[in-house]
């Protein structure tokens, strides 16, 4: 597997563990189709897409071109690998508790959704990001180190990156949306926990690399 695809799938497997927690943009997602329809799930992650666009955007053409000194680097690196164990261990720790729960038992109302809601809808998904602190933790640490590795392949790196890690959100989010709008069961709690799992060994995996990767160098 090339460098290419190697950021493709470490990101969308990253994007995707992040978003099998349960938090705000779950909720709104949940909340929103349940009142509007389907569509609404695949507005707010174009909104949520548009936002993500513009921070990839400033770290590719700004940004980082001011992060050239190699103690800041491994700073960032180190502290993104950190952040990956962190939030491998948060799942395994919140599973093992019985912490997280799949709440979709919400009664769908079906009504319309007009143009002028669905602008209103796309800046929700923008929005949901901004008043989550956690979103800023992310992008300062897993986000800059994923894209100091995508930088040094140029366009194509960066384009790997942030398409593994949009789709993560488009497949999960539009699964939700499918699944509260039919009020059918596609998964079932053993399964989703165990997609928990599997996707926490991954960002153990993902981490001990980012950290190894700049500390021995």
């Amino acid at each position: 597997m090339n460098e290419i695809s190697q950021i493709f799938f470490g990101s969308l497997a990253v994007a995707f563990s992040g978003a099998l927690v349960p938090g705000p943009m779950f909720t709104l997602v949940v909340a929103s189709v349940a009142q509007k329809g389907f569509l609404t799930s695949l507005y707010i992650v174009i909104g949520h897409a548009v936002l993500e666009l513009a921070v990839v955007a400033s770290f590719y053409l700004g940004v980082l071109k001011y992060v050239s000194n190699d103690l800041v680097v491994k700073i960032i690196s180190i502290s993104g690998g950190v952040f990956l164990l962190y939030m491998a261990a948060s799942i395994i720790i919140s599973v093992a508790r019985k912490k997280i729960n799949l709440e979709l038992d919400l009664k769908v109302s079906g009504r319309s959704l007009g143009t002028r809601n669905s602008f209103i809808i796309v800046g929700k998904g923008i929005l949901i990001s901004l008043v989550n602190p956690y979103w800023y933790v992310w992008w300062i640490t897993i986000g800059a180190a994923f894209m100091l590795k995508s930088v040094s392949l140029n366009t194509a790196g960066v384009s790997a990156f942030y398409t593994g890690h949009i789709l993560a959100d488009f497949i999960w989010y539009l699964f939700i949306g499918v699944v509260v709008s039919t009020g059918r069961r596609f998964l079932n709690k053993k399964v989703y926990l165990g997609i928990l799992i599997a996707c926490s060994l991954f960002l153990i995996y993902l981490g001990i690399k980012f950290i190894l990767d700049f500390t021995l160098k």
